[in-house]
């Protein structure tokens, strides 16, 4: 894989990984990303300077009350970039004392309702924040999906579609402290 600057930059371009920035912040976008770049795949991710891909995730904020909530409130904005518009509606929330669990947690959105009842921990919690925001974007036909890049309580993610993570998993090597990471393959989450 030619991983010369010029090869990596037309790669992402050609894959779509800048189409969600604003045209008068592309060039500076750019220059982040290939910020000391060492023909090694290690690019700069631009955390809050107008990717519009990435957003954080606090495991234990998203299990505490109205956390799913605030959540996507706080991704307002960035569905908004993605093209979709949405109105959140209604919002039920029942904590079982008894399972630890929440036994009801639906949220309304655009007038379809998500439902990510059953999170019993910080795991399982993060784990339906995850899993409503795929299947937003998927009921608005995005190709992008929920990837990690940093993982742990406060964790960072990336939209991607399936051929940019596979670049970008190409791309970045194994050792690399911030590259993308396909959940569903996180064995520590899952248990």
């Amino acid at each position: 894989m030619d991983k010369s600057k010029n090869a990596v930059k037309k790669n992402l371009e050609d894959l779509g990984y800048f189409k969600y920035v604003a045209p008068d912040n592309l060039e500076s976008i750019k220059e982040i990303t290939f910020r000391d770049y060492q023909n090694d795949g290690i690019i700069q991710f631009p955390w809050e300077d107008g990717l519009n891909r990435m957003f954080g995730i606090d495991a234990e904020f998203i299990f505490e009350a109205e956390g799913i909530k605030s959540q996507i409130e706080g991704m307002l904005e960035l569905f908004n970039e993605l093209g979709i518009k949405l109105t959140i509606g209604r919002y039920v929330e029942d904590f079982d004392i008894s399972s630890e669990s929440y036994s009801t947690r639906i949220i309304e959105l655009n007038e379809i309702p998500y439902d990510t009842s059953g999170s019993s921990d910080w795991n399982s919690a993060f784990l339906s924040g995850v899993k409503l925001i795929n299947e937003i974007l998927v009921h608005y036909g995005k190709e992008d999906r929920v990837y990690g890049l940093v993982m742990d309580e406060s964790s960072w993610m990336i939209l991607l579609d399936k051929a940019l993570y596979e670049y970008l998993n190409d791309l970045i090597p194994e050792w690399a402290n911030i590259r993308p990471i396909d959940i569903s393959e996180l064995d520590w989450l899952q248990q």
